[in-house]
């Protein structure tokens, strides 16, 4: 029952109407927007500001904008601390800061322990280990079973693992 097609007679499409908001200005109606009627406007607005001067009466002041209810005010942040002056007791003041910690230090004793030298790291020692004792065990081989894929086999074995295990232990592992 789903699966049946609509039926496409109720579906029709109407023309749009279009109502105008604003009526068409034609020249000489005098609602055309031009430098006569701009001319007409400006002369009127002169003459009403120069009968409001003989008159002695203020210009009209459009009426103040309803209140705005309390959710869209603007919210009154009360400060808790007022804020602190340079000549307060109470003042933070960095460089005084500053002093009273190397003072502390000072006196904690930490300052007479210097640098420690830097532990010598052991990581060329194990590569050379590492890596001679199998190029020295390859070599050993090579000269047991002497023949030419030997010796080339055991060229490329020396060749990569010397530079796999001086590549793991000099770039990708940190000191240790």
């Amino acid at each position: 029952m789903d699966d049946e097609k609509t039926s496409m007679k109720h579906l029709v499409l109407t023309p749009k109407e279009i109502d105008p908001i604003d009526k068409l200005s034609r020249p000489g109606d005098g609602t055309a927007v031009s430098v006569q009627l701009i001319h007409l406007q400006n002369r009127l607005a002169e003459e009403k500001a120069a009968q409001r001067k003989r008159e002695g009466t203020a210009f009209p002041v459009p009426e103040p904008e309803p209140a705005l209810p309390p959710v869209f005010k603007p919210k009154e942040i009360a400060p808790i601390d007022p804020p602190s002056h340079p000549g307060d007791g109470e003042a933070i003041s960095v460089p005084e800061l500053l002093l009273q910690n190397r003072i502390a230090e000072e006196r904690s004793t930490w300052g007479r322990i210097k640098n420690w030298r830097r532990r010598k790291s052991r990581r060329l020692r194990d590569f050379l280990l590492s890596v001679g004792t199998l190029d020295l065990a390859t070599i050993i081989l090579m000269r047991i079973e002497s023949n030419p894929f030997t010796f080339v086999y055991g060229i490329a074995f020396i060749t990569l693992v010397t530079s796999m295990s001086a590549w793991m232990m000099f770039v990708v592992m940190d000191d240790y």
